[in-house]
């Protein structure tokens, strides 16, 4: 059976962005809200919220050392929990659509008992989490790429006002780096856009593969990417943008194809807006392109535009 999906979009795999609560998952473990399980859960349409609130209950029934959710829009664990060695697994059903799996884990076998008691538990959840699995999806959609899983650009913009925000105050480095697909256009002409999204696909996956911080990749659309560094990350982005242009390149689709990769990196500097340190960035990815292609061109500490480097 697969999981739950909606009539008029398709719920694959995205990488959520949801933080888990630092609510214990212990055995006897009780609510701050004191209410009925029911009524918790319709309070938050946060899935790791509700899981949260769920482990509370489940503790009551069954001491667990771990409970994990297991949904088309992500996989969420409760807080505090560790591998256990007995596992019991559940699939939560409304209306004929599963819409997640539960997995438990235990230092003690699940009895019968228990587990009727679990899906008495479990039948208390299926309205308010279809309703959260519903807001989740519509919120990846509005902010990532339909078609590589990254960010989109309205992701970009409020992450890189908050990275602004947060290295102001905490005086931490900040580097955008922005690349440009080698080649790109010809696939798409000589090939087809079947191709020219297999090319796309396969550059996202290089920068996966290569950054630990995926929510931080981006896609403009077109063959545009984004990637932001902070704190210990932003110290080594030379290096950062040399390994993903490296990557792209090397990627048997790129290779296939003949696509490579230009990218242009800016630090951040003191009191420097969004836009002044993106277009520090696209001067120096403009000069990346103009100077041999597969490249990577740092910026200067001038703010410059890609027209300021045309006219020049």
């Amino acid at each position: 059976m697969e999981l739950f999906s909606f009539s008029d979009m398709s719920l694959q795999h995205v990488p959520s962005y949801a933080g888990i609560t630092s609510s214990p998952i212990w055995s006897g473990a009780t609510s701050k809200l004191g209410a009925a399980l029911p009524e918790q859960l319709q309070t938050t349409l946060e899935l790791a919220q509700q899981l949260q609130m769920f482990s509370m209950a489940v503790g009551k029934i069954l001491p667990v050392t771990a409970l994990t959710l297991l949904t088309a829009v992500g996989e969420y664990k409760a807080a505090g929990s560790y591998t256990g060695p007995h596992e019991y697994r559940s699939m939560l059903v409304l209306n004929e659509q599963c819409l997640a799996e539960l997995v438990y884990q235990s230092e003690h076998p699940v009895t019968p008992m228990q587990q009727r008691k679990l899906l008495e538990l479990e039948q208390q959840w299926l309205f308010p989490l279809r309703n959260a699995l519903i807001v989740t999806r519509l919120q990846q959609l509005a902010l990532r790429d339909t078609l590589t899983g990254l960010g989109n650009r309205r992701f970009f913009d409020d992450a890189i006002h908050k990275a602004l925000q947060l290295t102001e105050r905490k005086q931490q480095p900040l580097v955008l780096i922005l690349l440009d697909l080698d080649n790109f256009k010809q696939v798409n002409d000589n090939f087809g856009h079947h191709a020219g999204d297999d090319v796309l696909l396969a550059v996202a996956d290089a920068m996966r593969s290569t950054l630990r911080a995926s929510d931080n990749l981006f896609r403009f659309g077109g063959d545009e990417f984004a990637v932001l560094l902070t704190a210990e990350d932003a110290q080594s982005a030379e290096l950062v943008a040399h390994r993903l242009v490296k990557a792209i390149s090397q990627h048997h689709i790129c290779v296939k194809f003949g696509v490579s990769a230009s990218a242009g990196l800016a630090s951040h500097l003191n009191d420097e807006s969004a836009k002044a340190i993106f277009n520090r960035a696209d001067a120096a990815l403009y000069d990346a392109k103009q100077n041999g292609k597969n490249v990577v061109r740092t910026a200067s500490q001038q703010i410059t535009t890609v027209a300021d480097v045309m006219n020049g």
